[in-house]
């Protein structure tokens, strides 16, 4: 039976920027990533580009979970790197501001999820006090084509640790997924645990919390294939049903 849109919980997506010229931006989600959280009874709501602190807070008490999308860079200077680094692609200082805070926030919380999703994996290890490789190729080698354009299709092993959280989802300890980014994380934050890794190099392809909080993150795109592949169906539903189990309540003041 299909739970009423009062019983659906309510998860929040943050969106990708793109400069539309001068100093306009767009904001936008793909469609994937709306699809993919619907599919599994999930009602997902593309919050506004902002560094508004007061007014995320007043989006975060409303929703049940939260959804980091992909995207372009994350800026260096939020984690000690070289921010005059010529690789770097697509920085938005505003949308790192805004995610950073959003996932600080839940994570000092404690409750409710956060899902990560390729740059957004980036972000939660930042966001919990780690580093990031700012150029895959340079600093790890090409073993691997981690910005393959197959976007869609299954490209490369990954191995993933027994006894996570991810493993228990997925139920096996090598997945087969697409690959699409640029940077990823190098020091792993303090609180976190690498649940996956590149079968050929050993970039980090998925972290996680330990603990009751669902606080987990994936380096590959499981919106680009959810309908087909069941590892990424599990993480979605595991998402969304972590958001159902965990009702919002109002956030602590700092």
């Amino acid at each position: 039976m299909t739970a009423s849109a009062k019983q659906r919980p309510l998860i929040a997506l943050t969106p990708d920027v793109q400069e539309r010229g001068g100093s306009g931006l767009n904001s936008y989600v793909h469609k994937e990533y709306t699809d993919a959280v619907l599919a599994v009874g999930g009602l997902p709501m593309v919050l506004p580009l902002t560094d508004d602190e007061l007014a995320l807070e007043a989006l975060l008490a409303r929703v049940d979970g939260l959804l980091l999308t992909g995207g372009g860079d994350v800026d260096p200077a939020f984690f000690g790197g070289d921010a005059s680094n010529p690789t770097l692609k697509s920085v938005s200082r505003l949308r790192d501001q805004m995610e950073l805070f959003l996932t600080r926030r839940l994570l000092d919380e404690g409750r409710r999820p956060v899902l990560g999703i390729c740059r957004g994996c980036q972000v939660m290890n930042v966001a919990a006090g780690g580093t990031l490789v700012l150029d895959v190729p340079s600093e790890i080698g090409a073993a691997v084509n981690h910005s393959d354009p197959r976007q869609f299709e299954l490209v490369h092993d990954v191995n993933i640790e027994a006894g996570t959280r991810l493993h228990a989802l997925v139920g096996a300890t090598t997945i087969r997924v697409n690959s699409s980014h640029h940077q990823a994380v190098k020091e792993l934050a303090p609180c976190l645990r690498v649940s996956a890794r590149s079968a050929r190099d050993g970039v980090v392809e998925a972290v996680e919390l330990d603990g009751p909080q669902f606080f987990l993150a994936a380096q590959w795109h499981p919106e680009r294939l959810h309908a087909r592949h069941e590892p990424s169906a599990a993480l979605f539903r595991a998402f969304v049903a972590a958001a159902a189990a965990k009702p919002r309540r109002t956030l602590r003041k700092k």
